[in-house]
Parts: C-alpha cells; sequence; structure tokens
C-alpha cells in the first residue's frame, strides 16, 4: 500500500507541486488576508470586531464554505507540504546563501504553522468538542475571544503560542508568494523577482501589524471569568434582568 502510494505521488509529482503551490494563495492566502483584517478590527472597540464576525457567522451554508474553501485545503496544502518538508534536502549550512535560507525557513514556519492551526482551531472554533463555549454565533465574540485569551489558561502562555505562530503564517505565506509567482512563470526576470519580493515583503509586514494589533487588543481586555462571579452576584444580575410584573394583569 505504500509502495502503491509513493508511486502514485511519483507519476503526480508535477500536478501535486502546482496545486499545492496554487492552495497556498487561492484560497488558503485569500483566507489569511481576510481572517487578519477582520482580527485587527478588535483593535477599534467590541463593536467593529462583533459586527464583522456576526457577518461572517450569518453567511449561508457557513459549514461547507469552510469544508471546501478552508478546511480541506489546509489539509491538503499541510499534509503535502509535510511530504515536501521531511523529503528536503537542506544545506543551508554548506551553502549558507539567501535563496537555501528561505527555503530552509519557508518548509518549516509550514510545519510550525500547521500545529499553531490544530491549535488555534481547538482553542476557538471547535472549542465546544473539548468542553469549551461555542464560538459561531456566539452573541458576543469579542468577549467570547477575550475570555479564551484570558482564561483558558492564563494569556501569558497563549500570547508567545500565537505570536509564534503569527509570525510562522505570515512569513510562509509571503515567501510562498513570491514561490508562487516563479513556479507559476509571472516573475521570470531577476529584476522582476526584485520587484515581487518587495511587495510580498510589504504585504507581510500589514498581515503582522493586523495580528498583533488583534493579539495586543485581545490580550489587554480584562474580560472576568463567569466561574469567578459569585453566584449571589450572578442571580442578582438575573434578576435585575427580569422585568417586574405588570400590576394591571
Amino acid at each position: 500500500m505504500t509502495q502503491d502510494v509513493e508511486n502514485w505521488t511519483t507519476r503526480n509529482h508535477f500536478m501535486l507541486r502546482r496545486l499545492h503551490s496554487l492552495t497556498g494563495i487561492i484560497p488558503i492566502g485569500a483566507f489569511l488576508i481576510e481572517h487578519m483584517l477582520t482580527n485587527s478590527l478588535a483593535w477599534f472597540g467590541p463593536e467593529k470586531f462583533n459586527e464583522q464576525v456576526h457577518w461572517l457567522h450569518e453567511l449561508h451554508y457557513l459549514i461547507w464554505l469552510e469544508i471546501l474553501f478552508i478546511f480541506a485545503p489546509i489539509a491538503f496544502h499541510g499534509i503535502y507540504g509535510a511530504v515536501i518538508a521531511l523529503t528536503a534536502r537542506n544545506n543551508v549550512t554548506k551553502y549558507p546563501y539567501a535563496d537555501n535560507w528561505r527555503f530552509f525557513l519557508q518548509r518549516w514556519t509550514g510545519i510550525i504553522t500547521v500545529v499553531f492551526v490544530i491549535v488555534h482551531l481547538g482553542h476557538f472554533r471547535f472549542a465546544h468538542w473539548f468542553g469549551g463555549e461555542v464560538y459561531p454565533g456566539a452573541p458576543n465574540p469579542f468577549e467570547l475571544t477575550a475570555r479564551g485569551f484570558a482564561n483558558i489558561p492564563p494569556g501569558l502562555i497563549w500570547f508567545p503560542i500565537y505570536l509564534i505562530g503569527l509570525i510562522s503564517a505570515v512569513y510562509h505565506f509571503s515567501n510562498g508568494l513570491v514561490t508562487f509567482c516563479i513556479t507559476w512563470g509571472i516573475a521570470i526576470s531577476v529584476e522582476s523577482r526584485k520587484r515581487l519580493s518587495i511587495v510580498a515583503s510589504g504585504i507581510g509586514v500589514v498581515l503582522l501589524i493586523w495580528g498583533v494589533m488583534a493579539l495586543y487588543a485581545l490580550r489587554t481586555v480584562h474580560v472576568p471569568n463567569p466561574r469567578d462571579i459569585p453566584s449571589s452576584e450572578g442571580a442578582r444580575l438575573v434578576q435585575q434582568e427580569v422585568p417586574p410584573p405588570n400590576s394591571g394583569s
């Protein structure tokens, strides 16, 4: 069975590499840009963030859109990318050229990003599978996200994890954008590759700024854990929300 799979991947090497390159930009790269832009709205307050997240969560057939255009492409890109990374011959110590270092970093940031995406999905999107709260459709996504950073476990643990994941994902996409254009014959000359590298670096800086804005905003907001609220206080808040009975009825 293993030999059959190896033979099949060898025969279809060109097609798989092209598909791997394509999925890294469309749809994964497009989703990364949208995701970072949405998260950056947390910098401007809960209202802006919640408005955008609610719009996304109210999309028709959301789960199928996620499966077809996010989860499936990420799974293919990640699995085949891991195969490439683990079978590649890294010789940066022998030939420490810039292209060699970019190749080396592209592979390892890809592996780190795959691990981070799994952690991120378990932390928020599928937290209810592990006894957490249901994120899609939540009335206050900003508060729920901030609480996830603050209380499950302390944010001092989550912040460096997300910062490493953010840097890895942004570098992998930005550098992958350059290799995509080279692979597909969009940037052929040395001069065009230099210009493309500058553009890709600029995009990476913007995405990194958006991500840091979101992390800072969500990390610095104090959101009390409902479990820490005394039962008497919780009961009082509930009673305040109940309107008084109509004396005329």
